[in-house]
């Protein structure tokens, strides 16, 4: 992968991410189903799109593989967070 698409990939990431985050925010202050189901997606995408890219990246010997994989960890807490906010919400524990 090129460096320049690399950086799009990563720039289109962070926008995922911030646009998932505000979905959970808005999920857990209202019962909203679909912008809960949407962050998850997008929690999802998030993590395994740069999971796949950091792959790639680091195959390719290059110094986003880093980047991708710091991001997956901010992304792994996040969704791990939502996840217990929506078990708590749902009474599930």
């Amino acid at each position: 992968m090129e460096t320049r698409n690399g950086l799009i990939n990563f720039t289109l990431f962070i926008f995922i991410f911030v646009f998932s985050f505000v979905f959970s925010l808005d999920a857990l202050a209202a019962p909203n189903t679909f912008y809960g189901v949407l962050a998850l997606l997008g929690f999802v995408v998030c993590l395994a799109g740069s999971l796949f890219n950091g792959l790639l990246s680091k195959r390719d010997g290059e110094a986003l593989a880093i980047w991708y994989f710091s991001y997956a960890v901010v992304v792994g807490i996040v969704t791990v967070w939502y996840m217990t906010r929506c078990g708590t919400a749902f009474g599930w524990w």
